[in-house]
């Protein structure tokens, strides 16, 4: 994997920041269990990055996007109760290890939001918030 060294994240954070998947139930429903790393903040918050909330999804075949990760979905793609308690217990488990490992990107990203939309406001004329420009079709 090449890395771009002027990321501004971390090569550990880089390593790592992918989501987290597992198969539940039974093999015929193709049901798997996602814990997607989702990257919040804005301004006034502490800037893009600030926070990472993870995200659970579950994503099951034939079923029009994600379904929430709950008792009553993974017993519909073939969970015993034990297996669904389970399986509950052990996402439980991995959100609360990726919230202590990975709480915000890398230390710095801030000053640099900050560097960008100062350099952003120089080259933009003054006013041109209120413009609206129409281009011909």
């Amino acid at each position: 994997m090449v890395t771009n060294q002027k990321s501004r994240w971390s090569l550990e954070q880089l390593e790592h920041a992918f989501e987290v998947e597992a198969r539940v139930g039974a093999p015929e429903y193709g049901a798997t269990v996602h814990i997607i790393p989702i990257f919040a903040g804005g301004i006034g918050e502490g800037g893009y990055g600030s926070q990472i909330r993870w995200d659970l999804r579950m994503f099951r075949r034939g079923a029009m996007g994600p379904t929430s990760v709950d008792k009553t979905n993974l017993l519909a793609v073939g969970c015993s109760e034990d297996e669904a308690e389970s399986v509950l217990a052990q996402v439980d488990n991995a959100c609360d290890f990726l919230k202590r490992a990975y709480p915000t990107l890398k230390v710095g990203i801030g000053e640099k939001v900050k560097a960008l939309e100062a350099e952003v406001k120089v080259a933009l004329p003054a006013g041109h918030e209120a413009t609206r420009e129409e281009f011909e079709v």
